[in-house]
């Protein structure tokens, strides 16, 4: 398969084609952007997965049936060219009339996702979940199945998949009084796995709180928070539980940091090696916070210098914290930065061994006004892809870049617009599309009501449509075959229409006979899956407004679902 499906005058492409229904497609224009769900009331706290087949699912609290402030959970998925593949504005995973809200979801195979919440249906908060499939389907109880139910409050879940088809999901339960974390897995089918009211990970003196989860990648997982056993202030500790519930190391966890003062927001990546990297902000130096790390391995042994590495040490503030493990060449620490009288976006490169890689407390991504709320991905190549809220002016858009392996910036000095539509857009999240570029998600206010949930994606050249920069020459006419890799969602597409006339497109079989004319307007896309052609080779012919182009292709079809 060739790596850009481009073709210039006299030149060929291959294209496959999977049959499916298509009904959009990714909106290129940042004002405008791809909708996700746009109904009354609010939609936020979005979380976002791969559908394992180039698009993405994703989760949120949504405010649509309340008349109060009560909250219900939805989901939508999107396939690789941003269709709506379920119910427009998403589907209902829990419509209970109390309120049920932060969610998060975790990726569990062959398209599935579980996703679980804090649900207040029986007069306190429980922790409930609910698993769907690739097509929307709902697989347990209508509302949720429940994973902790008992007095008093549990809340603020996370989740990690377990290698077989479930999860993990640890919580704050307060059933001792103080919030403590606590820990149950849940089968492929619904299954509670361990003790019913869930593996106590740290149940030590005072407050335990803000839980974060990895895989072990032994079917276990690392889980990490924020520690006041002291009762003075707060720690980062750490526990690793494996897959029939046993924790691991030692008694309500590993010292991650125990620093003086404050060490707070951990983040946690795993290793590659079954154990993990932990990020967390700090205040050891009584004065403002800065960004710490430290590496454990499987066994518990922390592996950098005692209460961490610092990341980054510059005046005033830095916080907003995230990581992600990007492979062989460590992990990316990004986080909002206040050491000059704008807030940026900083980022720092960790090796594994706990050596920093770029510049001394961070290379600067962005150059807005102001910049906050950063997220990092892998773009599956080794480098990361960041995301953040960027105000150059008033309001809130959504800027993003790209990183090498090494480091190094790969798209726009300060970052590529994701959308500048009116009013504010926030709480940005992506995912990698597994070819260098990533799908992004927010909260958007651009209707002047409530916050709704937009779509864009860019390909690894920063750009919203493949190969742009190859195709900018006005004096040649191409056409373009997308996305790459091929997918159930593939399209020709003319680029270079300078006379601004309507377009012909004939489609031949082996044999030379024509099976499909079709004219399209001067920027109209076309669906090879309209063209509902059986297995075999076959040709195409564009002509620009009558005229014959040596504009040639031919495609394969395979007529194989992947959708």
């Amino acid at each position: 398969m060739m790596n850009k499906l481009k073709m210039k005058l006299g030149s060929f492409c291959i294209l496959f084609v999977f049959c499916g229904k298509i009904s959009a497609q990714w909106v290129s224009n940042p004002a405008i952007n791809t909708t996700v769900a746009i109904v009354a009331k609010s939609q936020n706290n979005i979380h976002t997965i791969s559908d394992a087949n180039g698009g993405a699912i994703i989760s949120w609290d949504d405010n649509r049936n309340s008349s109060t402030s009560s909250t219900d959970i939805f989901a939508q998925r999107l396939n690789a060219s941003g269709i709506a593949k379920w119910t427009m504005n998403g589907i209902s995973i829990c419509n209970d009339a109390a309120t049920q809200q932060a969610s998060a979801i975790a990726d569990v195979g062959m398209g599935n996702a579980i996703i679980t919440w804090e649900d207040h249906r029986l007069g306190n908060y429980d922790i409930y979940a609910q698993k769907i499939d690739s097509s929307g389907n709902i697989q347990w109880a209508a509302n949720g199945l429940a994973i902790c139910s008992k007095a008093l409050h549990q809340k603020n879940p996370k989740i990690v998949g377990d290698n077989a088809g479930g999860a993990i999901i640890v919580w704050e339960d307060s059933l001792n009084n103080f919030w403590d974390i606590y820990a149950q897995r849940v089968s492929s089918t619904g299954a509670i796995l361990w003790a019913v009211s869930g593996v106590s990970i740290c149940a030590a003196s005072n407050t335990q709180l803000n839980p974060k989860i990895e895989s072990d990648g032994l079917g276990g997982a690392i889980i990490t928070w924020q520690d006041k056993r002291n009762n003075i202030d707060y720690d980062v500790y750490a526990q690793r539980i494996d897959n029939n519930g046993n924790v691991q190391w030692t008694t309500d966890g590993v010292i991650i940091c125990n620093a003086i003062n404050t060490q707070s927001n951990p983040r946690i990546e795993p290793d590659g090696a079954n154990g993990a990297i932990i990020g967390w902000t700090d205040k050891r130096n009584a004065v403002d916070n800065n960004i710490y790390g430290q590496r454990i391995n499987s066994s518990g042994v922390v592996q950098w210098t005692s209460n961490g590495l610092l990341v980054c040490g510059a005046a005033n503030h830095q916080s907003a914290l995230d990581i992600k493990y990007t492979g062989s060449n460590g992990t990316i620490f990004t986080w909002k930065d206040a050491r000059t009288a704008t807030t940026s976006v900083y980022a720092q490169l960790v090796s594994l061994s706990g050596t920093v890689q770029l510049a001394t407390d961070g290379i600067m991504i962005s150059n807005g006004l102001r910049s906050n709320n950063p997220n990092a991905v892998s773009d599956k190549q080794n480098g990361s892809i960041l995301v953040w809220q960027d105000s150059s002016a008033t309001g809130w858009d959504i800027k993003t870049q790209r990183l090498d392996p090494t480091g190094n910036v790969l798209w726009a000095s300060g970052g590529v617009t994701v959308s500048n539509a009116g009013n504010d857009q926030i709480n940005a999240t992506q995912i990698s599309d597994n070819n260098g570029g990533a799908i992004y998600f927010w909260e958007d206010y651009r209707n002047a009501a409530d916050y709704n949930i937009y779509a864009h994606h860019l390909y690894s050249s920063g750009n919203p449509d493949i190969g742009l920069d190859e195709l900018r020459n006005e004096n040649s006419t191409n056409v373009l075959c997308f996305p790459n890799p091929i997918n159930n969602s593939s399209v020709i597409k003319l680029i270079g229409n300078s006379k601004g006339k309507d377009w012909q497109l004939q489609i031949f079989d082996a044999q030379g006979r024509s099976i499909l004319t079709r004219t399209l307007a001067t920027n109209e896309v076309f669906s090879l899956e309209d063209a509902n052609i059986t297995s075999g080779i076959y040709f195409y012919l564009v002509k620009v407004d009558g005229t014959s182009l040596p504009l040639k292709g031919r495609f394969i079809s395979t007529q194989t679902e992947h959708d």
